[in-house]
């Protein structure tokens, strides 16, 4: 059962992620959607023409992957910037009803 919402999990964030890159396309920022989502030129022209059922069915498909490009450097020096603030009890509590809720799928 676990698989299953796995696979949800995944067709809802590659849906996600082409609808928020052809939106980028579309609105003609085709260079932010290069940078930051990773397109490459032929997959901006394909994207540019592409009906939201193609989207759906590419979504489903296991065409899409996805290489991290975290540069651990920067990263680490982000954490050492921003330290973390002790939760409250408030947010603790949120965080372990939604993790409680995520067993139940």
């Amino acid at each position: 059962m676990e698989a299953i919402s796995m696979n949800g999990n995944l067709y809802n964030l590659n849906l996600e992620y082409l609808i928020v890159a052809q939106t980028l396309i579309l609105s003609g920022s085709e260079q932010k959607a290069m940078f930051c989502l990773g397109l490459t030129p032929e997959a901006i022209s394909l994207l540019r023409t592409m009906p939201l059922a193609q989207l759906k069915t590419l979504a489903r498909a296991e065409y899409l992957s996805f290489i991290p490009r975290f540069n651990p450097h920067q990263w680490s020096e982000f954490l050492q910037e921003k330290k973390p603030q002790p939760d409250t009890i408030d947010e603790q509590a949120r965080e372990l009803l939604m993790i409680l809720s995520c067993r139940e799928d």
